[in-house]
């Protein structure tokens, strides 16, 4: 019998989130308070689907301003960023919005890849 360690050690991991919010339209505030001056690595996710995004930000609570502000969100749906979409037609109360990890600003991108290798968000489009 092969033995692959690597694919072993993959389903292993279990990928527990730093902390849950699980209505983003009634949570909006507490995610913006408990997130000021924080950097690090969030993942959206859509109730109804399953679907999935995962981002970082240098400033999660300037980030989250980027997602709250309808006009902006309006805006930039006209480029190619799937997760404006999906909020605008489902509603911020069909997405939970998770913190996987608050991490120094020098190690976002590295640890933003490895969630995006591991979860395979379907609103990231490489």
């Amino acid at each position: 019998m092969k033995n692959n360690n690597s694919n072993n050690i993959l389903y292993s991991i279990k990928l527990v989130p730093a902390i849950i919010y699980p209505n983003a339209d009634t949570d909006k505030f507490i995610i913006y308070a408990e997130n000021i001056n924080k950097s690090g690595v969030y993942k959206w996710v859509n109730k109804i689907n399953g679907k999935s995004y995962v981002g970082s930000s240098l400033s999660l609570g300037n980030r989250f301003n980027d997602y709250y502000y309808l006009s902006s969100l309006t805006r930039k749906v006209k480029g190619s960023i799937i997760i404006y979409r999906a909020l605008l037609k489902y509603g911020y109360k069909n997405f939970s919005f998770d913190i996987l990890e608050y991490c120094e600003p020098s190690q976002l991108i590295k640890r933003e890849q490895y969630y995006i290798h591991h979860l395979k968000p379907e609103y990231n489009i490489l």
